[in-house]
């Protein structure tokens, strides 16, 4: 619950840019790493932990996720917006294509790596996105389903102005 798989490597470029990237798996850190992201470090076998956070955060404020954040579920949603706070930090989920891990896609398209990094969306972006493209928005009553489901992912959240921001999305 301490140990970060490949920090020793990654920590000088996590420094540059700001951000560390965190995978589930070692072969998912040498995937990114392979691709010329030398951002990422992983957990291997356990949840992010408050440790985790506490050390990662003395080399970047923003963390990329890049794996299946709601996996956990809402306790995972309780963590990563009280690190948030209390370390003063962004969680972002990492735009990888549906059902592939970062290895999968190292292999097939390096460049999408970089991309899933780039273009990594905010936890509660992330969140939205998913009860969205689940729901079905071609009917009146699809939609108010979709909007009060969205609505209760939203007010999961903190921070009264963050949610005044998705309100408006929802």
């Amino acid at each position: 619950s301490r140990v970060l798989y490949g920090l020793d490597r990654a920590k000088a470029a996590m420094v540059t840019a700001g951000t560390a990237v965190v995978c589930e798996g070692y072969t998912d850190v040498i995937g990114f790493h392979r691709s010329g992201v030398p951002l990422a470090v992983a957990t291997c076998g356990t949840a992010l932990t408050d440790d985790h956070v506490a050390l990662l955060r003395r080399f970047a404020r923003r963390f990329v996720v890049a794996f299946d954040a709601d996996s956990a579920g809402r306790a995972a949603a309780d963590r990563f917006y009280r690190w948030e706070r209390e370390h003063d930090l962004e969680v972002a989920v990492a735009d990888l294509p549906p059902g592939q891990d970062p290895a999968d896609v190292a292999q097939a398209d390096p460049e999408r790596l970089h991309a899933a990094v780039e273009n990594a969306r905010p936890f509660l972006r992330f969140r939205l996105d998913r009860v969205f493209a689940a729901a079905d928005l071609s009917t009146p009553e699809g939609r108010a389903r979709a909007a009060d489901a969205a609505l209760a992912v939203v007010a999961e959240h903190p921070d009264v102005m963050v949610r005044d921001q998705y309100l408006l999305d929802v």
